[in-house]
């Protein structure tokens, strides 16, 4: 059996670095086809269709915001029907799982076997038949590795936030990348706000997302801060890449400053995103006081980490147990899981 790595990248490599069995990585990158990768030739798809195995196989190894295994499967169905096109997830659930896991919110089954009462309770507190459904989708995609199972739904599918937001609302966007989600929630509030905080601390990022509203918005209503959400004022090392995979990287020498949460608070209604790679729940944790005086909109990622969502709610429920919970899906592949409190 002929047996392929969909993706050379940072997600394929490190499976292939875990993986026992003999393969060959396959990738679109014209500048990564016929070199070798960790001691592995890279195909093209179109080579690896073509090989003689009577019996090919082929893992996607690749999960980032927009892409689709579902549709990636049938596009390359489509070109060979003939190819066992597979997940990497049903490599999350075979013996090698242990050099590979925990890997965003993917852990070893016994140890998610193990939360399930305590997701039961969650799930006893979200406030919607949506958000029960998109929780026990996210849980048996985790246990079977089958995308089939997610619930997912568009990031402007939120009447219980549309609902309630103020035509004075201060948002503040922790990990804004390069506007993108500022320019959902413009969507989302039909224009109307008070003013909008864009944090993000790649430069890069912050310069298209300035591209982006240039002339669009009153500069008066709208401010960018080169600068990373953190549990205080401080300094912290950032992996600096102009992409969606910027992170906070202790290990690195470049530098960027750390605001807290309630650097950005407001006499008017707060409405507060964080995307910040796995660091929602340190920057939650520092600023209970903050959140449960002012008691701001929140809509945090939850899918960074094994744990998030657990650790989240019991955060957001200390700091006020009258925050109304949902659990919303904004990608088809899994990500972007939000849980969203609603004051």
């Amino acid at each position: 059996m002929l047996i392929g790595l969909y993706g050379a990248g940072t997600m394929g490599r490190a499976i292939g670095r875990a993986v026992d069995f003999p393969f060959t990585f396959v990738d679109d990158t014209p500048s990564k086809i016929g070199t070798m990768i960790d001691g592995h030739d890279v195909a093209s798809f179109a080579e690896f269709s073509r090989a003689p195995e009577a019996t090919r196989r082929l893992y996607i190894c690749i999960y980032q915001p927009g892409f689709s295994y579902l549709r990636k499967r049938d596009e390359l169905r489509q070109v060979c029907p003939s190819i066992d096109v597979r997940p990497f997830t049903e490599i999350f659930q075979s013996p090698v799982a242990d050099r590979l896991l925990p890997y965003l919110f993917f852990e070893k089954a016994e140890e998610l076997r193990s939360k399930l009462p305590r997701y039961e309770k969650v799930r006893g507190l979200l406030e919607d038949e949506l958000s029960r459904r998109t929780l026990d989708g996210h849980i048996r995609f985790r246990q079977t590795g089958r995308f089939e199972e997610i619930v997912s739904t568009p990031r402007q599918d939120v009447p219980f936030l549309r609902e309630v937001l103020s035509p004075d609302v201060t948002y503040v966007d922790g990990g804004a990348f390069d506007g993108d989600t500022a320019e959902d929630f413009l969507e989302l509030a039909s224009g109307r706000f008070g003013r909008i905080h864009l944090v993000e601390p790649d430069a890069r990022n912050l310069e298209r997302a300035k591209l982006r509203f240039q002339g669009r918005i009153d500069p008066d209503r709208i401010a960018y801060h080169p600068t990373a959400i953190g549990t205080r004022h401080g300094l912290v090392g950032f992996n600096a890449l102009g992409s969606v995979g910027s992170a906070v990287d202790e290990a690195v020498d470049e530098k960027v400053r750390t605001v807290p949460l309630s650097a950005f608070g407001s006499d008017s209604q707060m409405y507060i995103k964080l995307d910040i790679e796995g660091l929602e729940i340190d920057a939650i944790a520092a600023e209970l006081d903050f959140l449960s005086s002012c008691r701001p909109l929140l809509g945090i990622s939850v899918y960074h980490r094994p744990d998030d969502l657990l650790d989240a709610v019991k955060l957001i429920q200390t700091a006020s147990p009258e925050y109304r919970l949902y659990l919303r899906c904004h990608g088809e592949a899994g990500e972007d899981l939000l849980l969203y409190a609603i004051s």
